[in-house]
């Protein structure tokens, strides 16, 4: 330990490292981390990542853990060495522009710039709830009592009338491509919706590309409605948990009897339909599968997945499966500093994404790294480090998070024929409806101003904000923004990414040319 009063030499560097703050937080300016060989540094400001050596990696993690220069007096390390450290830090900051990421004091981007054009002129896909009816009663939908945003089964249907002036009033707005989904509920419950909407939107569209989608539990579908969506060109989603033992653990009939079988036929039926129109390989870009995780066990869980779409020889391959965990619905959490005793206990837990530390487990296996079933979840945090912006100097404008323009890219129609943002955010303010069309004053009042008022107070201490992925899911209640139900969300994408940060350069460290693949989405 070195003794403050005594080292001038120590001393000199602190006005230094007390201006990089601008009376804010050293945590804010970037992220140490590192893999199993190396150290690295991630710079907030201009994206930049170095690798460096142990004493820098020391020096960096004690000031971000403790914000406070004084810190590094506590450190075991010699005076020559902790000097040596400070000197190479200082030196980069000057000649590399890190450690000097402006404050946020707002967000800029098309939410602000852009608003009314994007709506016009840059619409994209339409999400209309055909139907709030369904014929499960999985243990972990939102619709059961038991989750926090309880909405309760309801018997109602989507009108007609109340879907064509969804289509009529987006049609206009679309840019080339205009893709119509259809959501429930389980949709199929409203057939007849559906292949009114695939009519009148076939007959409609003659300028621009036209595409159709539908998430569903598959239990419904014959052999007839499978030829009807592939002759539609539908891209289909399915829920599928894995094998039947999990699967029928909560994607269950009123009765409590598992579906299982049920979806299997369903999907079967699907897969003939296309193999008939088309070669096998070709199923796989239209047919997806959601799958939630959930109960105790989670790795041998994980396993048995894995198994069963390795093993179900005649699904298409590769299998693509959006993975997520139960959602509980919104819960209001107070704000934890990231250098909080909290925040450093949930940064260290590995059990915090289990699918997550399976995946990084698993994919060190160069056999299994392309065939995983969550290959989908990795490469999308590996994407945000591959494609992040990388500047000589901190970048002066912040965006909107993870946030799409509201009602732009996904445009999700309820029964009722009012706009929401998409079908994941629950009760939140209305964008407008099928009758009066968007409500760009609420619009701008609820998702770009007051969302950016409350917002930049927490950005503006977080690492992580030109990698973020947070968007306005649980960001409010039914009437206004409220920033406390999307806190765990926070320190959980920073997490991930911290995580991804760590991977991402394993992977570089080891097997870069498999990191090229990531350029293909990119390109997308």
């Amino acid at each position: 330990m070195i003794n403050e009063t005594l080292d001038a030499n120590i001393m000199k560097f602190k006005p230094f490292f007390q201006n990089l703050q601008r009376g804010n937080h050293f945590y804010r300016l970037g992220k140490p981390f590192e893999t199993s060989e190396r150290k690295y540094f991630y710079d907030t400001g201009t994206g930049k990542i170095f690798r460096i050596n142990e004493n820098v990696y020391t020096v960096l993690s004690c000031l971000f853990d403790s914000d406070q220069f004084d810190s590094l007096f506590e450190l075991d390390m010699e005076k020559e060495a902790l000097e040596a450290a400070l000197q190479e830090i200082k030196e980069c900051t000057d000649q590399e522009h890190i450690l000097s990421a402006p404050p946020v004091t707002c967000f800029s981007g098309p939410h602000v710039s852009a608003l009314e054009n994007y709506l016009q002129y840059n619409m994209n896909q339409l999400t209309l709830e055909v139907t709030e009816r369904c014929n499960l009663r999985c243990n972990y939908c939102i619709y059961q009592d038991s989750h926090n945003d309880f909405h309760g089964y309801n018997d109602r249907d989507m009108t007609f009338e109340t879907a064509k002036k969804a289509i009529d009033y987006t049609y206009p707005r679309v840019a080339e491509e205009f893709f119509l989904a259809f959501y429930g509920g389980e949709p199929l419950l409203n057939f007849k919706l559906i292949k009114q909407c695939v009519e009148y939107a076939e007959n409609l569209v003659v300028d621009k590309k036209l595409g159709f989608s539908m998430t569903t539990n598959a239990v419904l579908i014959t052999k007839e409605i499978a030829e009807y969506l592939v002759e539609h060109n539908f891209v289909v989603l399915v829920s599928l948990d894995g094998p039947e033992e999990i699967h029928d653990e909560n994607r269950v009939f009123q009765d409590g009897s598992g579906s299982f079988k049920h979806v299997m036929r369903g999907i079967k039926h699907l897969v003939e339909a296309k193999e008939k129109n088309h070669s096998k390989d070709e199923s796989g870009d239209t047919l997806y599968f959601s799958l939630v995780a959930s109960g105790s066990n989670l790795v041998e869980k994980y396993n048995k997945i894995q198994d069963f779409f390795d093993n179900t020889e005649w699904l298409p391959k590769p299998v693509t499966v959006n993975a997520s965990y139960v959602s509980y619905g919104r819960t209001a959490e107070e704000y934890l500093e990231p250098t909080s005793i909290e925040d450093k206990s949930y940064r260290e837990d590995k059990s915090i994404d289990p699918l997550f530390s399976w995946s990084v487990d698993n994919k060190r296996d160069a056999h299994a790294r392309n065939k995983l079933f969550s290959n989908g979840q990795m490469r999308k945090f590996l994407h945000m480090i591959h494609r992040r912006d990388i500047r000589p100097v901190p970048m002066e404008n912040y965006y909107f998070n993870g946030c799409c323009v509201p009602g732009s890219r996904r445009l999700h129609v309820n029964v009722d024929g009012n706009f929401l943002p998409c079908e994941r955010v629950g009760s939140v303010p209305f964008l407008g409806n099928v009758d009066e069309g968007f409500n760009i004053q609420s619009i701008q009042k609820h998702y770009v101003h007051n969302f950016m008022e409350k917002s930049v107070e927490y950005c503006d201490k977080c690492w992580a904000v030109h990698l973020c992925t947070s968007c306005y899911i649980d960001c409010f209640d039914e009437e206004k923004v409220d920033l406390s139900y999307r806190h765990s969300g926070c320190r959980y994408i920073r997490y991930l990414l911290d995580q991804s940060l760590s991977l991402y350069h394993e992977i570089l460290e080891h097997d870069p040319e498999s990191l090229m693949e990531l350029n293909e989405i990119i390109a997308k």
